[in-house]
């Protein structure tokens, strides 16, 4: 449930509906942004702006109003800790994506998390798995594979699924990005094949090199990840999590993971801290 009233284009509504005849509800066509408020602070706020301005583009909609978000954010930022999410719907027009479309910006509260993840992999013959289209890397509302990925996951006993591409290669989660530690390796999957451009992996990857790890962007086979000396899932609401299980290989939680995410803590404190937050 939200957190306070919805803001619709702007205006409180605490009972926000969206027209059944928006291809948001027809099609699931549209695109959204979760951002991560600390106390008040969105981290990152440009960042998942420019994401937005991307995906509007990759659907063919017109360019959001991204100050006007900005300030939607910032004022439903303003319940504390909690996620902002910011949903572009298709509008009404299927013939012109984005007549009639509503923006909606909202406050939920932070989600239970577990203190380590557990990942089924599951193969994912609709991701892109480096077959790029025009929709490659937006944040689109169509999201039903990977609910039903992270659902086979959950009633097998799993946290989450980890998202394999017909190729063999090591994607992404439903809803997160993973990476792994090999020796003085940061490794994760490259942005060619299409997984999303994270960004708390960017963060984690700006972190990585004083902890003597080196960034290494790849396509890596499932093989290659269960070498891994840890293994981590990332998101902006997961921030950097330990994965301890992959099918039936354990892992340990690792303390370079760990250390991964103190730094990522000092960074919000120190990135609120210039936006100018007690």
């Amino acid at each position: 449930m939200p957190l306070g009233p919805v803001l619709v284009d702007g205006v409180p509504v605490e009972d926000a509906t969206v027209p059944v005849a928006d291809i948001a509800v027809q099609r699931g066509y549209g695109y959204f942004e979760t951002i991560r408020s600390y106390r008040g602070v969105p981290f990152r706020l440009d960042q998942h702006l420019a994401r937005l301005a991307v995906s509007a583009q990759r659907l063919g909609m017109p360019p959001p109003p991204l100050g006007d978000i900005a300030g939607w954010v910032l004022d439903r930022a303003g319940e504390g800790d909690c996620a902002v999410r910011v949903i572009v719907t298709g509008g009404v027009d299927a013939d012109h994506p984005g007549g009639g479309s509503l923006t909606l910006v909202f406050a939920e509260r932070l989600p239970t998390l577990p203190e380590a993840m557990r990942l089924l992999p599951v193969v994912a013959p609709w991701h892109p798995d480096g077959a790029w289209s025009g929709t490659t890397g937006a944040k689109t509302l169509s999201y039903a594979p990977n609910m039903e990925a992270k659902l086979a996951a959950t009633v097998a006993g799993f946290d989450d699924a980890i998202l394999i591409g017909r190729s063999g290669s090591v994607l992404e989660g439903p809803g997160a990005s993973i990476a792994w530690i090999k020796g003085d390796r940061l490794a994760y999957p490259e942005l060619e094949l299409g997984v999303l451009d994270s960004i708390t992996l960017s963060a984690v990857c700006q972190l990585a090199p004083p902890l003597g790890l080196r960034p290494t962007p790849g396509r890596y086979p499932l093989e290659r990840m269960l070498e891994a000396d840890e293994i981590m899932s990332l998101s902006t609401l997961r921030q950097v999590l330990p994965v301890v299980t992959v099918g039936d290989r354990l892992f340990d939680r690792g303390e370079l993971t760990g250390r991964l995410l103190g730094a990522f803590e000092d960074l919000v404190v120190h990135e609120r801290r210039v936006a100018g937050a007690v």
